[in-house]
């Protein structure tokens, strides 16, 4: 979509309050979505913009499949996605997360490595367990979006269980927002495998996390397919397959 606003003046509104507020005069379908999204996300306004900005192309563009998150914790960018998919019959929504527990970094994941480590994440593992993410996230897309449930399907467990499991078809759009190495290359390797000639990935901290970028790099050069990395200058970046 164009947005409806001078690109400097949107750049600078998409860090204010506000930005949803007027947002809501010109786009109140989104606006909607973003204030529902909010407490369920650390994403920015900006990125889910960007984010539903993505997945009305890969719609508009008539590319075939599924919607998918890999990544989803309380389910505030996958809110995003389903909103743009309720209304499609035949489009389905797949869900992957460990929900409640998060994996041990690798040296590949550079100085992240050492801020993650399990032992030094005691507060954030015990907030998993006070308050299930799981919960959240099916409240937010099964009661407040009111997405389908029958074509809402979630994947809990480690990825390396889960994602062999899938058999849901060619998959359209993929949001990857699972920050380590080892995590986005097994994400990677399953969607090189189910992705439509035409899909789009977008990367959640391709410009935060070392693992992240350097699984994507590693990824795009080894695939058959023509992969165009588009950086952001907000963190993540938009991947375009061809092929």
């Amino acid at each position: 979509m164009k947005h409806p606003l001078p690109p400097l003046l949107a750049g600078r509104l998409y860090f204010l309050e506000g930005y949803t507020r007027l947002l809501g005069l010109i786009r109140p379908e989104l606006a909607r979505i973003l204030r529902a999204a909010k407490p369920f996300t650390l994403m920015s306004a900006r990125n889910l913009t960007m984010l539903h900005r993505e997945g009305r192309r890969t719609l508009a563009a008539g590319v075939e499949g599924a919607f998918m998150e890999i990544g989803v914790h309380r389910g505030g960018s996958a809110a995003i996605l389903a909103e743009l998919i309720k209304d499609q019959p035949d489009r389905h929504l797949h869900l992957f997360d460990r929900w409640g527990d998060l994996p041990e970094p690798t040296e590949q994941d550079g100085f992240r490595a050492e801020e993650y480590r399990r032992d030094r994440i005691a507060d954030k593992l015990a907030e998993l367990s006070n308050d299930p993410p799981f919960a959240a996230t099916k409240h937010l897309i099964e009661e407040i979006v009111k997405f389908p449930t029958e074509r809402v399907h979630y994947h809990p467990g480690w990825y390396s269980e889960t994602l062999g499991q899938y058999s849901g078809g060619p998959i359209a759009f993929v949001s990857l927002d699972c920050d380590y190495y080892e995590s986005v290359r097994l994400a990677l390797d399953f969607i090189d495998r189910h992705a439509a000639a035409a899909a789009t990935i977008v990367a959640d901290d391709y410009g935060f996390w070392p693992g992240v970028k350097t699984a994507i790099e590693e990824w795009a050069a080894q695939t058959r397919r023509k992969v165009r990395i588009q950086p952001l200058s907000t963190g993540p970046a938009v991947l375009r397959l061809q092929g």
